[in-house]
């Protein structure tokens, strides 16, 4: 009976979750009269790709999709090539203050991401990375989460392999490339599907930083089609689902992987 409850439970929250999507991509597809029928219908009569005509023909998407993609693309590759080695230190490493400075990153992680946003203005203006790819790319590198995440990975690996690497001559460097970097692709392989989907979706600080419409990301492209006082809903749906397609597909091929990631510690254990 426990078990029949909970895959109904579970159901009810995928049927919730899943609806909207549906809806979107319904709307994406339907001509514009249709779309304010009411009552409302989930199948149209007919369906059209005259919003995604409209939306290529009047709308950078294809620049704003190349923009996400190299700034989601940087801080996945940047952020995991330091957290990396960060978090190695942080777990296997002694060294003086490596206790209290871990602190000081659990601290920032329970900040609320909006308080960065005005120093982070001030600092990229004084920078003059305002405008640039790289001005979004650097807070999402500086990120304590991903080095918190694989700390938690590494500290569960047995000291025993370690020791006997060093038995054999191993450096600390040799031992983080030879062995716990292929012990720990799981886990770096997850924590890099995560920053992707995190960066492409930043939304908050990449409105602030990114100012000019060539430059803009596909969540700040989708703003900027919003309008601010007529909403064409069909071919704002159509850019949400080309927004969405690219993440959607990445979960579909990689969530393997994802689900690895999940269960770090025990695989470890």
């Amino acid at each position: 009976m426990k078990n029949i409850l909970y895959k109904f439970v579970l159901l009810f929250i995928s049927i919730i979750w899943i609806v909207p999507i549906l809806w979107m991509i319904d709307t994406a597809f339907k001509p514009t009269p249709q779309i304010f029928t009411i009552p409302p219908k989930w199948i149209a009569s007919s369906y059209t790709l005259e919003h995604f005509y409209n939306l290529i023909k009047n709308w950078p998407i294809d620049r704003w999709f190349i923009n996400s993609f190299i700034i989601a693309s940087l801080s996945t590759i940047i952020s995991i090539f330091l957290s990396v080695p960060a978090a190695y230190s942080f777990a296997r490493l002694n060294w003086v203050g490596r206790d209290i400075i871990f602190i000081i990153f659990l601290i920032t992680m329970l900040a609320p991401w909006q308080v960065n946003i005005i120093p982070l203005y001030f600092i990229m203006n004084s920078l003059k990375l305002l405008n640039t790819h790289i001005s979004v790319v650097l807070p999402t590198v500086a990120m304590s989460i991903s080095v918190f995440l694989l700390r938690q990975f590494y500290v569960n690996i047995p000291k025993e392999i370690e020791e006997s690497a060093k038995i054999d001559g191993c450096s600390n460097l040799q031992i983080l490339l030879k062995i716990i970097v292929p012990i720990s692709l799981p886990a770096i392989a997850a924590l890099a599907i995560y920053i992707f989907i995190f960066a492409w979706n930043e939304y908050t600080w990449s409105l602030v930083a990114l100012q000019k419409t060539k430059m803009f990301t596909i969540p700040i492209g989708l703003k900027a089609i919003q309008g601010a006082y007529d909403i064409d809903y069909g071919l704002l749906m159509m850019a949400a689902f080309l927004a969405t397609l690219p993440v959607i597909i990445i979960f579909l091929l990689l969530r393997k992987k994802i689900m690895e990631g999940m269960s770090w510690s025990g695989a470890i254990r």
